[in-house]
């Protein structure tokens, strides 16, 4: 499996939630972070699954979508479900992690997700 980046290393840290849309998307040199709120209404499952697949079949970027709370987690969980049904089209490596964010005015952490997905090196 690749190298995970190091800013995509939770450990015990509380992440901060500090989302004003449902889905935001934050592209860096090393991957792409897809972060879904706790708060977040219907959104397209399947045009975010295509658009990661090619993230990483085509351009061979890392992606992370870390899901907030109960509503985050689970359509966290249904985008990697559908790369998954997509995963005899390319190779890749994917792995998750829970942890706890935090809202700014709410003292109890949520529960938290994060799936990484890397694309996998062909073997010579």
């Amino acid at each position: 499996m690749a190298i995970l980046p190091e800013r995509l290393k939770i450990g015990e840290s509380i992440i901060s939630i500090s989302m004003k849309e449902d889905v935001g998307v934050y592209e860096t040199a090393d991957y792409v972070l897809i972060e879904i709120s706790n708060k977040a209404g219907k959104i397209n499952i399947p045009k975010i699954a295509q658009t990661v697949a090619g993230l990483i079949k085509g351009e061979k970027k890392i992606v992370a979508i870390r899901g907030y709370g109960f509503k985050g987690i689970g359509l966290g969980v249904r985008i990697a479900h559908e790369i998954k049904m997509r995963e005899k089209r390319f190779d890749y490596d994917m792995a998750f992690d829970t942890f706890d964010a935090s809202e700014p005015g709410n003292e109890f952490p949520v529960t938290s997700m994060q799936v990484v997905i890397i694309p996998a090196k062909k073997e010579e």
